[in-house]
């Protein structure tokens, strides 16, 4: 499996606009991030979450016409780019000098929870109208995707994805587990868990049950303060200590720190957290994650 993380970014980006500060001013491209998104190219074609930056992303990614599409929650930073998906599945009205006027089937799949499918819809409540003269909408097909679980995951290909319910502060957010099956039978997984400051022991247990390897965690990690609806650094290096990843990577991030100071003060705490320490002495990773970062699974 190959993912490729376009945004490691918190709501407002980095560099944050009219700001002067250090992180918003360095040089390093580690610290130049656009919002949260992630794209799995290999062996299924997969975007986790279309905010105000994907077709930046999807650009400068080479995102292809993809499965599927996973949206973790309906945030603006993680949706409001919803409509450059109509590259991929289109509505269009009636033109007579273009016969293709739309998208044969059902349209993209987009898996999301309950809520946020309902506040899509009532937020991009355009793409369920009929189509205006010169107008064009993607043409998308909205799945819950609460029906998949660890016992009867989503197969999509190759992957099998289970759902991982999360809570962003009150808002009942989704996770995703993304599986694949070595030739020998080992499952190979990489976890999804943005926008995020709890996450439930049942979901923990999923995650734990439904890998054999769990070769990437990504996970919200805002700032080193604690916060009403993120995780601080501490906080979501708890939670991987827990899940006992290869390798840790903390998204979502705020410009308080550099990419160079966030790494430092993870080696300083890890002490604290076994499990980790372990993967590191193992060849893992424990460390912010940047744009452009690109995870695979070992299927060796």
């Amino acid at each position: 499996m190959k993912m490729t993380l376009m945004g490691t970014g918190t709501s407002h980006g980095v560099p944050v606009i009219t700001c002067n500060c250090a992180v918003c001013r360095s040089s390093d491209v580690r610290d130049n991030r656009l919002r949260c998104s992630a794209y799995i190219s290999e062996p299924e074609k997969i975007i986790i979450d279309t905010g105000p930056d994907f077709r930046t992303q999807a650009l400068k990614y080479g995102v292809s016409t993809p499965k599927a599409v996973f949206l973790t929650h309906s945030h603006a930073d993680h949706l409001n780019g919803l409509d450059d998906l109509r590259i991929f599945s289109h509505t269009r009205s009636i033109d007579k000098y273009n016969k293709n006027t739309e998208t044969d089937g059902d349209g993209l799949k987009v898996y999301a929870n309950a809520n946020t499918i309902q506040d899509t819809k009532t937020r991009f409540d355009y793409i369920f109208m009929p189509v205006k003269e010169g107008g064009g909408k993607p043409k998308l097909q909205f799945i819950d995707c609460s029906c998949f679980t660890k016992d009867s995951p989503l197969q999509l290909g190759s992957l099998k994805i289970v759902p991982i319910p999360i809570l962003h502060g009150t808002l009942q957010d989704m996770g995703y587990l993304f599986v694949e099956q070595s030739a020998t039978g080992v499952k190979h997984g990489i976890a999804y868990l943005t926008d995020c400051n709890f996450v439930p022991k049942e979901s923990l247990l999923a995650v734990k049950e439904s890998c054999d390897s769990l070769d990437h965690l990504v996970i919200d990690g805002l700032r080193l303060q604690s916060h009403s609806t993120h995780f601080s650094f501490e906080e979501a290096l708890t939670v991987a200590n827990e899940l006992s990843p290869k390798n840790t990577w903390l998204t979502h991030i705020t410009h308080d720190l550099s990419f160079v100071q966030i790494s430092e003060f993870l080696l300083a705490i890890l002490d604290n957290f076994p499990n980790l320490k372990v993967a590191l002495k193992n060849g893992g990773k424990v460390s912010p994650a940047f744009d452009g970062l690109i995870l695979k699974t070992d299927l060796n």
